[in-house]
């Protein structure tokens, strides 16, 4: 690692191991974000993203990766108001992205075979194209566009294959930092880790009725659009969740010597030595929460904004207290993985 080395591990439980830090950032992402009440069909959400999943191909029978993250689970507390069919398809969009991100995102090779066949096109459209692989990858995304579609989605898809072509494209992005082991400057790795978050599939939440775009059967005209601001808010939660998983992943990301990572990023830039560049992320992810949480009361207070533009904003305010799941199973890795370094 650059800029300030290795942390020095040690076994007495030192507050710059590792995990005792994992365990500082631990603390504050609950003190941010309390647990989230469960969506009341989590448990038949989880059964069926683990059906789903291996049914397509993306989770073996006793692959416990799925098992591990507990999507459905996940998507429960970001969507727990959500119409069950909502939050159904939008968990199997974002375990169709999980595994993508464990099994190609950071593998150069894979990455670019996958990119050849043009997974954002295959979302939009449906279709494999002509010489593409018949991979679990590309078939399931296959399923997801019928999904979507068959909810009433078709008008949805351009904006979900542009959430994934950024998703995909600054994944590649990653691929020469990671080939020199050289960090990004942080500016640079702020702009792609919003959409490296994979958080996109949060635009499901626009299938669910009286949201942005969505037309009334009985009055026509359909309601008040997604704007800039509210995408522009959208993102802000998507580099939340970015940070929050940087925190809690960077004690395997620094065993691996992988430079992507927000701590390394500010360690390089800034010549900090570890432990001091983690301890600046944490404060960092709390500024972005405030940020957000400014962004989200100042929407609200406007007596003019369209109720439709008002349930987007709750939908992503739901989604960044939920999101808060998403590092728990990072966090029970770790004391699985490393019981006696200095967790708490």
């Amino acid at each position: 690692m650059t800029g300030g080395g290795q942390v020095r591990r040690t076994t007495g439980g030192g507050t710059d191991t590792p995990y005792a830090l994992a365990a500082y950032s631990h603390r504050h992402l609950l003190r941010l974000s309390p647990a989230a009440g469960d969506h009341p069909a989590a448990e038949e959400l989880e059964a069926d993203v683990r059906s789903w999943a291996t049914g397509r191909g993306l989770s073996a029978p006793g692959d416990d990766g799925l098992a591990r993250r507990r999507i459905g689970r996940l998507v429960g507390r970001c969507m727990p108001g959500a119409p069950v069919a909502v939050a159904r398809l939008t968990a199997r969009y974002l375990a169709w992205v999980f595994h993508f991100d464990d099994t190609v995102a950071e593998h150069a090779d894979r990455l670019a075979v996958h990119r050849a066949s043009d997974p954002p096109g295959i979302l939009l459209s449906g279709r494999l194209p002509d010489g593409a692989p018949a991979c679990a990858h590309l078939t399931s995304l296959v399923s997801v566009h019928e999904a979507i579609v068959a909810a009433g989605g078709t008008a949805l898809l351009p904006l979900l294959a542009d959430g994934l072509r950024r998703y995909v494209e600054n994944c590649a992005r990653e691929t020469p930092w990671r080939a020199t082991g050289t960090p990004p400057t942080l500016a640079e790795y702020l702009a792609q880790r919003v959409h490296t978050s994979g958080g996109h599939p949060m635009y499901l939440h626009l299938l669910a009725p009286g949201m942005p775009g969505d037309r009334d059967p009985q009055t026509g005209p359909p309601n008040a659009p997604l704007t800039a601001p509210l995408t522009g808010l959208a993102e802000l939660a998507f580099l939340i969740g970015g940070l929050a998983n940087d925190l809690l992943g960077h004690a395997a990301e620094q065993r691996r010597g992988d430079p992507v990572n927000a701590v390394t990023v500010l360690a390089h830039e800034y010549g900090l030595p570890v432990p001091e560049a983690y301890r600046a992320v944490v404060v960092l992810h709390a500024g972005h929460q405030h940020r957000f949480d400014a962004a989200c009361a100042g929407l609200l207070a406007d007596a003019t904004l369209p109720a439709a533009q008002r349930r987007f904003v709750h939908a992503v305010m739901g989604w960044v207290a939920g999101s808060a799941a998403a590092v728990e199973p990072y966090w029970h890795q770790l004391l699985a993985t490393e019981p006696t370094q200095g967790t708490g």
